[in-house]
């Protein structure tokens, strides 16, 4: 149930390139997603 609401949330994030020397350069990521499910 939340990894549909991780994945979709992670879809909308917008990709930036890491540079290096003024060079676009491959990178690994790995995202940790936490929810928290809290009543208030």
């Amino acid at each position: 149930m939340l990894l549909q609401s991780a994945m979709e949330a992670v879809r909308q994030w917008r990709y930036k390139p890491y540079f290096l020397n003024g060079q676009p350069v491959e990178v690994d990521t790995q995202v940790t997603v936490r929810f928290s499910l809290e009543t208030n």
